[in-house]
């Protein structure tokens, strides 16, 4: 069963992490899935802090944000060069393609931002439950 709870797990962090990406990656011809992406962000993230709770793993959690720290550094490249990336494609392109603006960068790394705040805090108040829990153990022995 466990093995299910960390498959659930890392599905909807996969989940959530693409409609992120969704935010900020470059469309053609119509930009209307920026506005979904963030729709669908939200239903993944509340998803996936329910499996987070329910599963209760460290070593789960420590990947997550290790994943979610290589999925900013990611997107900080990407916002460093979009002007660069901007000319290349509309040199090179007859479409119509719509590149993310700097907004929604911010917005992107400010969602990233809450599931990193959420994944540390779960982690430090799970220590100190363990840790309290291991005190009191020790005092009633």
């Amino acid at each position: 069963m466990k093995i299910i709870k960390i498959i659930l797990y890392y599905l909807l962090l996969a989940s959530t992490l693409y409609a992120g990406v969704g935010i900020i990656s470059p469309l053609y011809e119509t930009g209307w899935h920026f506005s979904l992406a963030s729709m669908y962000w939200v239903v993944f993230s509340v998803l996936f802090i329910g499996s987070d709770l329910w599963l209760h793993h460290k070593i789960s959690r420590l990947i997550a944000l290790s994943i979610l720290a290589l999925a900013y550094l990611m997107s900080f490249e990407y916002y460093l060069f979009c002007d660069e990336y901007r000319f290349v494609v509309h040199q090179g392109s007859s479409e119509k393609i719509f590149l993310a603006d700097t907004g929604k960068f911010h917005k992107y790394w400010f969602y990233q931002g809450l599931l990193v705040a959420y994944l540390l805090l779960a982690i430090g108040v799970s220590h100190l439950l363990r840790r309290k829990k291991l005190l009191t153990n020790r005092d009633n022995a």
